[in-house]
């Protein structure tokens, strides 16, 4: 069974998202615009491996959403940050355990790869995946 992942980030970003996560075929994910959407799934499923959410959406911080989702439920949180998350905000998420996993902007395909893999306990071939050839062998 494939394991669900919620993604919620900034427009500009969600291809690259995507794009790196295709070869994880034991995934699937389901894309968010807004953090109120999620919060209505939340109420009826919980079924969830993990979500990857912006540290801003539409110009507002999700901090305290995820606070809130953390006393509902156990799902493991990829944060990424944008520039405009203070440094403050970033240590107390990591020292009260909001979030599992941090990635800081910007970020490539493998270091999401890598976390969300991590994060759902899936475990990865050693050899390289596609994405990191740039040139014929």
């Amino acid at each position: 069974m494939k394991k669900k992942i919620l993604v919620c980030v900034q427009k500009d970003i969600k291809n690259t998202v995507n794009w790196a996560l295709k070869d994880l075929s034991e995934v699937s994910l389901q894309y968010f615009d807004h953090v109120y959407q999620i919060e209505k799934l939340f109420e009826s499923d919980i079924n969830f491996c993990a979500m990857i959410i912006d540290s801003q959406i539409d110009g507002e911080s999700t901090i305290p959403f995820l606070e809130k989702i953390r006393d509902k439920s156990k799902i493991k949180i990829l944060l990424i940050i944008s520039a405009d998350t203070a440094k403050q905000e970033i240590v107390k998420l990591i020292q009260d355990k909001i979030v599992d996993n941090i990635i800081l902007r910007p970020f490539n395909a493998n270091q999401i790869v890598d976390a969300v893999a991590k994060l759902c306990g899936i475990h990865r071939a050693t050899e390289k995946p596609w994405y990191m050839y740039t040139k014929p062998e």
